[in-house]
């Protein structure tokens, strides 16, 4: 799994990069701590499955570079680690679409629980914040089907895919995005269908009216 790991703090980055590495050898984390650049590197980057991002940052903020993101439809997914625990500002960034909150509290093993957790096509928020996901997600899925079941736009372009007989990889070189960053976003698909397997998510989705069915 490569990460990008985006913080102004040298010595932070390259603390927890070392940490990280000591547990996790398939694990590869780059970082970038110079805001004015982060933009400009992100450009028609596709090569990272993960973007953990700071939120205070000098110059160009954390939020900021998250509607960069989305503006620019970089697929990546996006975790925020800040030190930042208020409650409105933990709802606005789930509701710009981030996958995860990281207290900089955290122990380098909760960091690699958090980034699991995700990986598996979770959200991950920390048990001492409480936000209301309906709420954020309103903003990024598309019109529910008559059974009631939402999926995100990102999610129904995997899903048609999946339903033409593409692989992972042949998922990811399609859209753009890693291997990786594919079977998370099938893993939230499967949580959501609450199936296990390929077979049975094209069944139920095509049962929901969501992909016709041939």
């Amino acid at each position: 799994m490569k990460i990008l790991l985006i913080d102004d703090h040298i010595s932070f980055c390259e603390g927890l990069i070392a940490a990280i590495s000591s547990l996790r050898d398939d694990y590869e984390v780059d970082f970038e701590a110079d805001a004015s650049f982060i933009p400009e590197s992100l450009v028609g980057r596709t090569d990272y499955d993960l973007f953990i991002l700071d939120l205070m940052m000098p110059g160009l903020g954390g939020q900021e570079i998250l509607k960069y993101i989305i503006r620019k439809k970089i697929p990546t997914p996006v975790m925020v680690m800040s030190s930042v625990e208020e409650q409105s500002v933990i709802q606005q960034l789930f509701t710009l679409g981030i996958i995860g909150f990281i207290p900089k509290t955290y122990s380098v093993y909760q960091i690699i629980e958090a980034i699991e957790h995700c990986r598996e096509g979770n959200i991950h928020i920390p048990p001492s914040v409480e936000i209301d996901l309906g709420v954020a997600r309103k903003k990024n899925v598309v019109p529910s089907d008559a059974s009631g079941i939402q999926l995100t736009k990102r999610q129904m372009e995997i899903l048609s895919l999946m339903d033409q007989g593409f692989s992972n990889q042949e998922i990811g070189d399609t859209l753009f995005i890693g291997k990786a960053t594919v079977k998370t976003h099938i893993n939230q698909i499967f949580k959501i269908f609450n199936v296990s397997n390929r077979i049975h998510c094209l069944r139920a989705a095509k049962k929901s009216g969501l992909i016709v069915g041939t």
